[in-house]
């Protein structure tokens, strides 16, 4: 009887199960140790729970990532209401990579799951937004898509160059590259890459978003449409 008591009192008390503590536990679990890390017993290991407690509220695996990247979604938020429509574009997509960075894993399943509701008025937020500019509703279409594939694509990029690199590694290989190309016949090329080895590694993401914007604005005001 004593020793019952004391392993109950020595016990901490589990937290209740529900979706919302299961998508929590496996983003904490995915950001510590990456996505292909996590599996459903170890999951619910970190919860304090069995495996099959957690069919009780998930389906499966792929719900549970398909709930963790609507998670991400919804970190993005609302863009500040007093910014011009372009300002406020740009904000969100600073917002959308701003999550991709808490959550390294997430830009890779982006696109490999259906989008949930906080995804959905994610995209509702960008084509209003962009609507709001003026644009034509071809050049916002257009507009819609290039500013998704440029955070999606630099971020997931950029986390493929820094995957299980280690930076001393890394600037072997650049070296080991330099030797190979010759600065006779590849000038530029070698001296882009001194950039980098000088410590020129200064992320363009806001350039190219800023580039992808103005050149909206470009075509837009250089269309006969906008003329009229």
């Amino acid at each position: 009887m004593m020793e019952t008591m004391k392993a109950t009192e020595t016990t901490p008390p589990r937290e209740p199960l529900d979706r919302a503590a299961i998508v929590a536990a496996a983003m904490a679990l995915a950001d510590e140790h990456g996505v292909r890390a996590l599996t459903m017993r170890k999951l619910a290991g970190s919860l304090g729970y069995e495996v099959m407690s957690l069919y009780n509220h998930v389906a499966n695996k792929g719900e549970v990532l398909t709930l963790m990247v609507d998670a991400v979604g919804a970190e993005v938020g609302d863009p500040p209401p007093d910014a011009e429509p372009l300002q406020a574009v740009r904000a969100l997509a600073l917002a959308t990579r701003a999550a991709f960075l808490r959550h390294p894993w997430a830009p890779e399943l982006w696109q490999q799951h259906m989008p949930g509701p906080a995804r959905i008025d994610g995209m509702e937020n960008l084509l209003r937004t962009l609507a709001r500019t003026g644009l034509s509703a071809d050049l916002a279409h257009h507009g819609f898509h290039a500013v998704n594939n440029h955070v999606l694509g630099y971020t997931l990029q950029e986390m493929e160059m820094n995957l299980g690199h280690d930076p001393n590694d890394a600037q072997a290989e650049i070296k080991e590259f330099m030797a190979e190309v010759s600065p006779d016949t590849h000038p530029h090329t070698i001296a882009h890459v001194r950039q980098h080895l000088d410590g020129d590694t200064a992320s363009s993401f806001e350039l190219v978003l800023d580039l992808i914007l103005d050149g909206l604005v470009h075509l837009h005001e250089s269309s006969p449409a906008s003329d009229g």
